[in-house]
């Protein structure tokens, strides 16, 4: 989540933002409501032999869908390209730069959905870092206006938009239209994740999971959020906290939240619910997911006589 004040500079790439507190738990990606431009008609075909791939060391779930971002493994040049023009803005501010995200952005880093969507699940990473794993070295997370950011704040702001701005005007022909949720890719993860929220499986879970935490204390507002969790983030955002180690308040809801999830199985049975949902639409669509690849690649390429230049 970013400040409304401030735009990321960089697009889109798998792992690229890092994983932020919003409202209690992680920010992930939201099920956006059916359209009338849907490419499925409901009810979804099912293929039950599918399960969604859990990680609890990198503390993400692997699903099927996740083979088809370009970017996994591939040479990113937009990505390079952005570095530099940052590195050229701090510079002709006297200043160096550093990719506040740079352990992220690894070719190697692990992929797959943050694995928060039907909430914390995994207990031993709750029992050690709450909602999520700070990373005390990166860039400060805001929501202030721009005028009561800090100097350091202020300048990576504006070399943010003078970076996109540069690309733009040097590679006009790689510019991506933002919010562009039409791709097969998106449509067939919001088809999937919505037919898992519709469904009697995740109202059953809901309400177990609902049950459990209320047992234990806790206030459920709905699956995987409890209302605890607005104060801690409250605090957060006025103190500027959101890469500051867990409070050990934090860490007994979320271990709380993590256990009943494990306990009624909810992230197990919906991310397989969603997995099996998208195995089929992959498999009816896959001469689409590989066109559009094949188009992200070579969108990508426009960026390479430019890193060639500059670096």
């Amino acid at each position: 989540m970013k400040s409304p004040n401030r735009r990321t500079g960089a697009t889109s790439r798998t792992g690229m933002s890092r994983r932020l507190l919003t409202t209690g738990a992680l920010l992930a990606i939201g099920v956006l409501p059916l359209s009338a431009c849907s490419l499925f008609n409901p009810p979804l075909e099912r293929d039950e032999s599918v399960h969604a791939v859990f990680d609890a060391e990198q503390d993400i779930v692997k699903m099927p869908l996740d083979d088809y971002p370009y970017y996994e493994g591939g040479t990113h040049y937009e990505y390079t390209a952005h570095q530099i023009a940052m590195k050229q803005c701090y510079a002709e501010h006297g200043q160096s730069y550093t990719d506040p995200d740079q352990a992220s952005q690894s070719e190697s880093a692990p992929s797959g959905d943050p694995g928060r969507k039907y909430g914390p699940w995994n207990v031993e990473y709750a029992k050690k870092y709450g909602f999520q794993k700070r990373d005390p070295n990166a860039a400060p997370i805001s929501f202030s206006s721009p005028e009561s950011l800090s100097p350091e704040e202020q300048l990576r702001t504006e070399c943010l938009d003078k970076a996109r701005e540069t690309l733009d005007a040097a590679v006009p022909e790689g510019k991506r239209l933002e919010n562009d949720v039409q791709s097969t890719y998106s449509r067939i993860s919001t088809e999937a994740g919505n037919a898992v929220y519709g469904s009697k499986l995740h109202r059953e879970l809901e309400e177990k999971w609902k049950q459990c935490v209320s047992d234990r204390g806790l206030t459920p507002n709905k699956a995987g959020y409890v209302a605890e969790e607005s104060p801690l983030n409250e605090q957060l955002s006025k103190n500027g906290g959101f890469n500051e180690p867990a409070s050990e308040e934090e860490i007994r809801i979320a271990t709380i939240m993590a256990e009943c999830n494990q306990q009624v199985g909810m992230s197990q049975q919906l991310y397989d619910l969603e997995a099996q949902y998208q195995m089929p639409l992959i498999r009816k669509y896959q001469a689409q997911l590989e066109q559009e690849r094949k188009a992200e690649r070579e969108r990508d390429e426009k960026f390479k006589q430019y890193v060639m230049e500059h670096q």
